[in-house]
């Protein structure tokens, strides 16, 4: 009666180890979105529940599954939390994925340092971070987000002050008569303002959006839709 007991104790340990291999071995083989994915629905989740558990927005955690957004390391670490799933265990196989809250964040900044070249040259300020920008590898929607940002805003300022000076090149080193409704416009008080409203903004906007950029990829994450 003891052995039979003993034989039943022991092929259910068996099993069970046997059947935790077996997962093991499968979420090796999964990437992130599908082991994920499987683990929320082995615990009977809805992805609305894994959102509000885990304390991220519900299109996260959508987009996330579908593949079509990188994760950010909050999200990794509250979803794998809920999860019960080791980080270790999302992180390794899936380097390429995983976009840690630093590396993302340090990387933008890095563009919002590299547009204040334009103090060497007003046209480096808009081609240096657009040149970063788009050699950069796995690109989330965030850093698109703020890359087509920065360089919206160095273009349109750029815009202006080159009319500026290409209006002050025309009427006053080659001595061209400019119409008298633009003189009117564009009168020198303006066109000398122009250039120090242009590095004004451009220091503003690379202050302002410099210094929120964790506070805006945190409320990101925590925002649910």
């Amino acid at each position: 009666m003891h052995l039979h007991v003993f034989d039943i104790f022991l092929a259910h340990v068996i099993i069970h180890y046997i059947n935790n291999i077996l997962h093991f071995r499968l979420m090796e083989r999964q990437n992130i979105q599908e082991q994920i994915k499987f683990m929320r629905k082995q615990r009977g989740l809805t992805q609305q529940d894994l959102a509000e558990v885990a304390g991220v927005s519900l299109r996260t955690i959508q987009r996330v599954e579908k593949g079509t957004e990188e994760i950010s390391g909050f999200s990794l670490k509250q979803i794998s939390q809920v999860l019960e799933i080791p980080l270790e265990q999302l992180i390794m196989p899936n380097v390429n994925q995983i976009s840690i809250d630093k590396d993302q964040t340090g990387s933008i900044k890095g563009l919002y340092l590299s547009s204040l070249l334009l103090f060497v040259n007003p046209l480096l300020g808009l081609l240096v971070p657009a040149i970063i920008g788009s050699t950069k590898q796995n690109k989330s929607d965030f850093y698109k987000k703020e890359l087509r940002k920065m360089i919206t805003a160095h273009a349109l300022a750029l815009f202006f002050l080159s009319i500026s000076i290409s209006y002050l090149f025309l009427t006053g080193l080659l001595n061209i008569t400019m119409p008298a409704f633009l003189d009117k416009i564009l009168n020198a008080y303006v066109l000398f303002t122009i250039p120090l409203i242009y590095y004004v903004f451009i220091i503003l906007f690379t202050a302002i959006n410099y210094l929120n950029i964790d506070k805006k990829l945190k409320n990101q994450d925590l925002t649910v839709i």
